[in-house]
């Protein structure tokens, strides 16, 4: 034990003499350094009742008694004079160690009985000798030996780390399901800033605004110049029209704004029925608009179409369940989109449509794959003609359908396959959800606007999934849905036949939504 640290500590900090009780006492400044009474007396002290410690310089009043007021710091006063048995004490190592021997064989006894610990109690959860088992303090407690007792903690205690791993499993599972979860409202979300950004950028109002300027300056010019009564009666029948088109269109503006104000100062979540009847008040209610044409204003108000906020963000996240209608209807409803996607899927396929024989991937030789093919056709909504509602994503479809551009859908993995909701496909490039170029010059695309919904059995372009993209771009990647979906657009087309295969291949995804087998499009193209 002797080290030259703690003998440090018994010599005065300033004249390194030894401590003592009389004029070397050691006394504690304000700073809580302290120095031998002799150098506080002479060496420290400055005159006019003030010491300055020599480590800090800080100031301590002495008052009118002097070094001697100070108190003593006793704990190192204790120390110098016993430090001498210390170094005794610690310069016989056979004897320390025969201590710590005796210690530790004292310590496996019982203090009370002298007897071997060789019990333990777990109620207690401590050792006990059999006499102290046979005590008051130990009456009606589990009494075992200490190798049952060990062997007993261990076995609760794999059950324990067991039971831990099973739940972090579990958590494992469901940060994963979250994390799918928020992977699909960023992508409702990118969608609904795509949307706005394009609304924003488009800005129709400007430039009906603009339009309606310079035919209200061609009517005046006209007006200044008409001479004879024909003249001016065919003048009032273009105003009159022009007239007319004004009052729907700022009704249907009047109304929009409503919807708006609705919307923004809301205190509710508005799902679909009370949306609905937010519309019905709107259109049954009175609406001021310039000139006398309230009448016929109600009388066109079902022409009238009100745009509604789009996409949808999953319910379970409790959002607004809002959708933009595709016709010219005030209050549509799932139904009738539901009604006219049916109606499509009574149709022939048409040449642009997609014929892929998708398998169930298996290690097995191709051809017990081949044997065992079916066939699933989507069609493309393209309306046969570049006026259609989906002319880009169509041909691009298409293009990639038939490989006539060098690149295309054949030989492309599923990489993604989530049992009951959707099966992703059409990465060419990497197979995994990164890559996949479109036809075009550029090689993504903003998607068409189809205002068609994502229900079971549609088709769609996946937007591409780079972690510097936030437009929404869509390249070659699509989605099959298998249950609505209301978060989801770019639906271009629709499953004809062969729904019950796609349905198959989505039972092969993990909890992560990775096919546990190899699943590809072995042959596709044009019907």
């Amino acid at each position: 034990m002797e080290s030259p640290e703690i003998e440090e500590l018994t010599l005065c900090g300033y004249c390194k003499k030894k401590f003592n009780d009389t004029d070397q006492s050691p006394k504690l400044l304000s700073c809580k350094h302290y120095f031998c009474l002799q150098c506080m007396r002479t060496n420290l002290n400055k005159g006019n009742a003030e010491l300055y410690c020599v480590y800090c310089w800080k100031k301590t009043d002495l008052g009118e008694l002097g070094p001697e007021s100070l108190p003593t710091h006793n704990p190192v006063l204790c120390l110098t004079k016993n430090f001498s048995q210390l170094k005794l004490f610690s310069n016989n190592p056979t004897a320390a160690a025969g201590t710590e021997k005796t210690t530790k064989v004292i310590s496996e006894n019982c203090h009370t009985h002298a007897m071997p610990l060789a019990l333990w109690c777990t109620t207690c959860g401590s050792p006990v000798c059999r006499a102290c088992a046979t005590t008051s303090d130990h009456s009606n407690h589990q009494i075992k030996s200490q190798i049952e007792a060990k062997d007993q903690l261990i076995a609760e205690l794999q059950v324990d780390l067991a039971s831990m791993s099973k739940m972090l499993s579990e958590i494992q599972r469901l940060a994963s399901q979250q994390r799918e979860f928020l992977l699909k409202v960023l992508e409702a979300c990118v969608t609904l800033k795509t949307h706005v950004e394009a609304d924003l950028t488009n800005n129709v109002a400007h430039f009906e605004v603009t339009e309606t300027r310079e035919n209200l300056a061609k009517l005046r010019l006209n007006l200044s110049m008409a001479e004879t009564l024909t003249d001016v009666h065919s003048l009032c029948a273009s105003v009159n029209l022009e007239k007319q088109r004004f009052q729907m269109r700022y009704q249907e503006m009047y109304l929009q704004c409503q919807l708006d104000d609705i919307i923004r100062n809301s205190t509710v979540i508005l799902d679909f029925p009370l949306l609905k009847q937010a519309l019905s008040n709107l259109h049954n209610g009175d609406v001021a608009i310039p000139g006398n044409s309230r009448a016929h204003a109600r009388e066109n108000a079902p022409q009238q179409r009100l745009r509604l906020p789009q996409p949808q963000l999953c319910a379970s996240a409790g959002t607004s369940q809002l959708h933009e209608p595709s016709a010219a209807t005030p209050t549509p409803g799932a139904a009738s989109a539901e009604k006219h996607l049916s109606r499509q899927q009574h149709n022939n396929p048409e040449p642009g449509s997609l014929a892929a024989n998708e398998e169930p991937g298996e290690h097995v030789p191709p051809v017990l794959l081949q044997r065992r093919r079916q066939r699933s056709t989507t069609r493309s909504d393209s309306d046969r003609g570049p006026s259609g509602r989906c002319p880009k994503m169509a041909k691009n479809f298409g293009v990639l359908t038939t490989g006539e551009a060098g690149m295309g859908y054949k030989g492309c993995q599923i990489f993604q396959c989530w049992e009951g909701e959707s099966v992703i496909t059409g990465d060419f490039e990497l197979n995994n959800g990164r890559g996949g170029r479109s036809i075009f010059e550029d090689s993504y695309f903003l998607p068409d606007d189809t205002k068609l919904l994502a229900v079971r059995g549609t088709v769609g372009m996946r937007r591409t999934q780079k972690r510097h993209d936030n437009l929404g771009m869509v390249g070659s990647q699509f989605r099959i849905i298998l249950q609505e979906m209301r978060g989801f657009t770019g639906i271009f087309g629709h499953v004809v036949e062969g729904l019950e295969l796609v349905e198959k291949i989505s039972t092969y995804g993990d909890t992560a939504g990775k096919p546990t087998k190899n699943i590809l499009i072995a042959k596709c193209g044009k019907l």
